[in-house]
């Protein structure tokens, strides 16, 4: 079954493409894959356009907002930790390996693009890893992420597949508790057996689990998944009966060897078990398209992707400026305090992708499919649907809508500038600041409407690594066992009780360490003593209060301090932790939203005001520990460490 309306699917930790195969086969467009490993990578390229869309090599070197909006996200995230071959280790994979946790990357995206459903593919072992355990997390963070969410074992050979190969699909759809249940696809008879399989009689009709090497065994023993009787002979399986198996097409072909073939194939899903979960899930949403496309009409798909604003406080109040900018023109500079002062610029035109509305004419444009159409500017917006707005988004929940903002997103279209997601600029704008021109100024928008906005996201990138000395082996298990409230804390004071103390390795991230060295030589150094003090609890969580509180050299204090402010105007307007930055800004002021609605104006003309503010106004922020995976203590190559996780956020 071909769906006649085309939607959009991310293919993450895609393997050779067995997701990409299946939701293709029923008209959907994938607009993003990852996958690391350089061979499998090597046989999806050879089988997929990927000049068609970012085909990135490692997830976790992307920050989610990166990825492409989608409908479907689909992964088959990484089962050896969970799985027999694994010893299911899940969560806690080894100290040095990240496969366990890649879990968080699915989750991050789902939380930043909120695509209206997922599929992922996991080991049955998962269900029941640490007597259940492991599968409560998983399923209670998809839920608290904003998802209905439903799983089920299904085996291959329920969908008339010759392979037991038993796995866990977790199926999860926004919002959508008060909906229907959703059922998985029934199951169908088998008239395929491995006679078919190997175009002669063969003495079993469900063949075994394709697996990830073989085990060496012999024809008897019960075990061994490579040899079967076929025709009285024994044969082995081989790439041609593996791709059956697989329900991969004849068509699809593998340019590397046969042992790497047989190790992708024995890491892949079996196409047909997914294309017919995704024929269930994409006919879930089409048959309740008003709930997860409200805004679409009777008449089109709810699967093209129109590019609707992301219903949440944040980015509906980037909205909410853009529209203030155009009914107020005049916006004040703010202060250290970021209260109002007596100058001012007057904004004469706006830019994002889709609209230039220039304030000096009594119309503005949007650009729409190439298409121009002009609107009154005097018609666009009044101050009572302005208040509304703002009323609208202070009473709103983690998602919502406004009928007016909808309105108005409807005329301008996409309201962004950026050319890519590796640009600080939310629009831009070109204005008069006491007779002088400013041009094109790539503008940040940041708003205390919602949450406190985020200065600097954490993710395993944003990792200090610190070595421990003075503890023994012994030492580790009694640190780690600390389970308290404030248990990074509570264990950095265990270390220190037990005669250790930290020493700042490296970041995680090579790259976003090299960045942080263009800022200032010493500042890896300088964040990871702060970072230090911070969750120790030797200081409060103010960027600010660090160079007073744990310096006791006046002059060195001021020194970093400088130091510092340079790193959050940086943060701010040019560095992205996972991408190498060239020292340059990508935008160059910041419009700021106050908890009253009102906007106070930054901009590096008056850069000594920008950089005071935000640097006063940047906390430190605990994020989640296991899912950036620090805070405990782990031994390699003879060493002890331990990490600590940045992430900075502004407040008033």
């Amino acid at each position: 079954m071909s769906f006649e309306k085309k939607f959009t699917f991310i293919d993450l930790f895609a393997g050779i493409g067995g997701f990409h195969l299946a939701l293709a086969s029923l008209g959907g467009e994938c607009v993003f894959a990852s996958e690391k490993d350089r061979f499998a990578r090597q046989t999806y390229q050879h089988n997929f356009d990927t000049s068609k869309f970012v085909f990135n090599d490692d997830i976790r070197k992307l920050s989610p907002h990166q990825v492409p909006d989608h409908d479907i996200l689909c992964a088959g995230f990484p089962c050896q930790p969970f799985s027999q071959a694994g010893l299911k280790k899940g969560f806690s994979d080894g100290a040095d390996s990240e496969r366990g946790n890649l879990f968080f990357c699915i989750l991050d995206i789902l939380e930043a693009k909120q695509p209206n459903a997922f599929i992922l593919e996991n080991v049955r072992h998962l269900v029941n890893h640490d007597d259940g355990r492991t599968f409560e997390i998983i399923l209670t963070l998809l839920k608290k992420a904003g998802y209905t969410v439903y799983y089920q074992v299904l085996k291959a050979s329920d969908y008339n597949i010759p392979q037991h190969r038993p796995r866990v699909f977790i199926v999860g759809f926004k919002n959508a508790n008060n909906l229907p249940r959703f059922i998985f696809p029934p199951k169908l008879p088998l008239t395929y057996t491995m006679s078919d399989v190997f175009g002669e009689p063969c003495e079993k009709d469900i063949g075994f689990t394709l697996r990830v090497g073989g085990k060496g065994s012999g024809i008897d023993d019960r075990r061994n998944w490579e040899f079967y009787r076929v025709g009285g002979e024994v044969k082995r399986i081989g790439v041609t009966e593996s791709k059956k198996m697989m329900a991969i097409p004849d068509s699809y072909e593998f340019p590397v060897s046969k042992t790497q073939a047989m190790k992708q194939l024995g890491n892949s899903v079996c196409v047909e078990v997914v294309r017919q979960v995704a024929q269930s899930v994409v006919g879930y949403l089409q048959h309740h398209d008003m709930h997860f496309y409200p805004k679409s009409t009777q008449k089109h798909s709810p699967m093209i992707n129109s590019h609707i604003i992301k219903r949440n406080k944040g980015e509906l109040s980037e909205v909410y400026a853009l529209c203030k900018v155009i009914f107020e023109q005049i916006i004040p500079y703010g202060d250290i305090n970021a209260h109002a002062t007596a100058d001012s610029i007057q904004v004469l035109k706006i830019h994002t992708n889709q609209s230039l509305i220039d304030l000096q004419q009594t119309q503005f444009t949007v650009v729409k499919n190439d298409k121009q159409t002009n609107y009154q500017l005097a018609d666009f917006l009044t101050q009572a649907e302005l208040d509304q707005i703002l009323a609208d988004i202070k009473a709103g929940k983690s998602t919502f809508s406004s009928t007016i903002l909808d309105q108005k997103i409807a005329i301008l279209g996409e309201t962004k500038t950026k050319g890519t997601s590796l640009e600080k600029g939310d629009i831009s704008l070109s204005f008069l600041d006491n007779k002088q021109l400013f041009s094109e100024q790539q503008t940040s928008i940041k708003s205390f409407l919602g949450n406190s906005p985020t200065l600097l996201n954490a993710s395993q990138a944003t990792n200090f690594i610190y070595e421990i000395q003075g503890i023994s082996a012994n030492d580790i298990d009694v640190i780690n066992a600390i389970e308290s409230r404030s248990k990074i804390k509570d264990r950095l004071q265990k270390i220190y009780e037990l005669g250790g103390y930290l020493s700042f390795r490296s970041c995680e991230n090579p790259t976003y360490e090299s960045t942080l060295r263009k800022v200032d030589s010493q500042m890896p150094e300088i964040l990871a003593q702060a970072l230090l003090a911070f969750f120790a609890k030797r200081m409060d969580n103010k960027l600010s209060s660090f160079p007073s509180s744990q310096i006791a050299d006046t002059a060195k204090a001021e020194q970093i301090t400088c130091r510092l402010k340079d790193f959050v105007k940086s943060t701010i307007l040019g560095i992205f932790p996972t991408h190498a930055w060239n020292g340059d800004l990508t935008a160059n002021s910041i419009l700021l939203v106050n908890e009253n609605g009102e906007l106070i104006f930054y901009h590096t003309n008056q850069d000594a005001v920008l950089k005071a503010f935000f640097y006063q106004h940047t906390f430190f922020d605990t994020p989640s520990s296991t899912r950036h995976r620090f805070g405990s203590v782990y031994f390699e190559n003879g060493k002890f460490y331990f990490k600590l996780n940045l992430q900075l956020r502004l407040a008033q």
